[in-house]
């Protein structure tokens, strides 16, 4: 162990040597334990079949206690359902303002986490063992865990319910929305449509639960817009489909399908990103998803997998919500 190594253990001991474990406070205060292991790693390996949702969205960094940015909140262009305005000035002249159409937007960044704990009893169970195996598999199933709760509360979070979650799609979203027993090829045309009049150029994702995803799948192949059944050179057939991507009419860009399992009785048709790479939805995290050690006097050995963030649609009408879909 090089002397840069151990002199990091050494201050890392004597700060933990100052917490005062019945408060969790610090004397002197300026010392602190807390020095966070970003999981990035492990979230790339994990998120795209756990956290499918989550994986879509874009990820800024965040500063100060709230999250703020100008929400579009009408169509931008000058028609009479948009600003309604001329973008044409006179020389020596000011454009027309349409600060209407926007509106300033603050929310705050919440916390989500899940501690993993090995008490007493695992770490003499242990002897002998490697300790750092074992936390870091209870590590790594923490992390499963707190992913699994950002991707429910993205689609289903609501403040108002639980004052420790950010507002998720099912309650941002209200300018857009309809209802439909099962998805149909023609009803995501005619949702695409709707955005598309409203300013949004190319609808980029389709969120819905796997009995929707499914419908669609039937209805393509009653349709006969897609193959039941391939048949290889040897003449083996491979039956059954998966519907990726769905073809938008309106634009004919493809629009990839997410499946989730919390989608419940919604779907979502979302632009998450502009043609021109402009995030219309995003993720901004104040500290990303990450693990540190927490303070303890009970001889257990505790890790805090947490994350600081909150979810943010700046670009609210160009995006549909489709409700009352069949579960069965």
């Amino acid at each position: 162990m090089n002397p840069e190594s151990i002199l990091a253990l050494v201050q890392d001991e004597v700060k933990k040597a100052a917490v005062t474990n019945t408060s969790y406070t610090f004397s002197p205060p300026s010392r602190s334990i807390f020095s966070p292991e970003n999981l990035d790693p492990i979230v790339k390996v994990l998120v795209p079949v756990t956290a499918p949702v989550r994986m879509i969205l874009p990820r800024v960094e965040g500063f100060g206690q709230a999250a703020t940015w100008n929400k579009i909140t009408s169509r931008l262009d000058p028609e009479a359902s948009g600003t309604g305005t001329s973008v044409g000035f006179n020389d020596a002249s000011q454009p027309n303002q349409t600060t209407q159409s926007v509106a300033f937007v603050s929310a705050a960044y919440k916390n989500l986490g899940r501690d993993v704990e090995i008490g007493r009893q695992a770490l003499a169970s242990n002897r002998g063992g490697n300790i750092e195996d074992l936390r870091a598999k209870q590590e790594n199933i923490k992390t499963i865990e707190v992913l699994l709760g950002e991707e429910d509360t993205i689609l289903n979070g609501d403040s108002t319910v639980d004052s420790t979650l950010f507002n998720g799609l099912a309650k941002t979203l209200t300018t857009n929305s309809g209802t439909a027993g099962y998805l149909t090829a023609s009803g995501i045309g005619s949702f695409a449509q709707t955005l598309f009049t409203n300013g949004a150029d190319m609808p980029t994702h389709l969120v819905a639960s796997a009995r929707q995803v499914r419908a669609l799948a039937d209805d393509l192949q009653g349709s006969g817009s897609i193959q039941r059944i391939v048949v290889d050179d040897q003449g083996a057939g491979v039956g059954g489909v998966h519907v990726a991507k769905i073809v938008n009419p309106v634009t004919g860009n493809l629009i990839d399908i997410v499946t989730s399992r919390y989608s419940q009785s919604w779907a979502y048709l979302l632009t998450v990103t502009s043609p021109g790479g402009e995030n219309w939805i995003e993720m901004e995290d104040l500290e990303p998803l990450s693990i540190y050690d927490v303070p303890d006097q009970n001889h257990a050995i505790i890790s805090r997998v947490y994350e600081t963030t909150v979810l943010k649609v700046i670009g609210e009408p160009f995006q549909y919500k489709v409700g009352s879909l069949s579960l069965t």
